[in-house]
């Protein structure tokens, strides 16, 4: 085979050309190989929460649906998200899951501990007397 100039240019071109659109494909569908992904930008995991109202945002992409805890939450056109939840006393873990329209899923947790008030609860006064009387009387019986 005899190899001109014009040949070895028209066939550089021919595989430069392959390339870009293997390139390009590769770019545009690398999300759907990589599936959906979760950011959580507020609360930092392993915090400390003194508040039982707790605000969970961040960012969601390539994913056709999520939800906090099962319940399935709205994201804006950017794919962000802000959720309320309220806490209980202790420790406490928080669970996203995003799907995509693939099927797969991705899941983020966030474990945190809420710290309630250090506040003793007060009685009322009509319990405190009753039951102060109730431990009198119980108290002379068994003596």
């Amino acid at each position: 085979m005899y190899w001109t100039l014009k040949r070895m240019i028209s066939w550089g071109v021919k595989i430069l050309i392959i390339g870009i659109m293997v390139g390009y494909a590769y770019f545009q569908s690398r999300a759907i190989l990589a599936g959906p992904s979760i950011t959580i930008e507020t609360p930092e995991n392993g915090i400390t929460a003194t508040s039982s109202f707790l605000s969970v945002s961040g960012t969601v992409k390539h994913a056709k649906e999520i939800t906090l805890q099962g319940r399935p939450i709205f994201i804006d056109t950017e794919g962000r998200f802000t959720e309320k939840l309220l806490l209980m006393e202790g420790y406490n873990i928080i669970e996203l899951t995003a799907k995509d329209a693939g099927g797969r899923e991705t899941k983020k947790r966030l474990e945190l501990v809420y710290v309630g008030s250090t506040t003793p609860a007060t009685t009322h006064p009509s319990t405190a007397s009753s039951s102060s009387l109730a431990t009198s009387t119980d108290t002379l019986l068994n003596n």
